[in-house]
């Protein structure tokens, strides 16, 4: 049987690891990345997993290769997320961000593609034509 003496040294010891452990991991936690590492985009046809490495370390793309606006970013500029444009309004008006850029007489709501369409065209059009990449349905989506 154990002593109470060795069970309070027992406890004692759990409580000090469990400080040292909360302090070490709030103190030293991972760096937030400049970009996100994985972007899980959500749809009708099933879940479709992008992963930012993939693309711009071992296919070495460049930003501007996926987020054509702005064509020129400025150093340190974030881009813009897709559905900051091609999400468009229920209302049938023109998102913020196209106006930022563009006049109203510049941009054709026809003729922009949503979100959907927009990621198809980007994604499948690229692994076409590099002949790197899914371009079957359920090598993306996943349910």
């Amino acid at each position: 049987m154990t002593s109470e003496k060795e069970l309070k040294l027992a406890y004692g010891i759990a409580v000090v690891l469990l400080i040292v452990g909360v302090l070490s991991y709030t103190a030293f936690s991972a760096k937030v990345p400049d970009e996100p590492l994985r972007l899980v985009y959500k749809g009708a046809a099933g879940s479709v997993m992008f992963d930012h490495k993939t693309h711009t370390a071992d296919y070495a793309l460049s930003c501007t290769a996926c987020h054509h606006h702005p064509s020129e970013p400025e150093e340190g500029a974030a881009m813009e997320s897709c559905s900051s444009c091609h999400e468009l309004p229920k209302d049938g008006s023109l998102p913020q961000s196209c106006l930022a850029c563009h006049d109203a007489d510049e941009v054709d709501l026809e003729t922009t593609p949503g979100k959907t369409d927009a990621f198809h065209g980007q994604c499948i059009g690229c692994h076409k034509d590099s002949g790197a990449g899914p371009v079957e349905c359920a090598a993306c989506h996943v349910m």
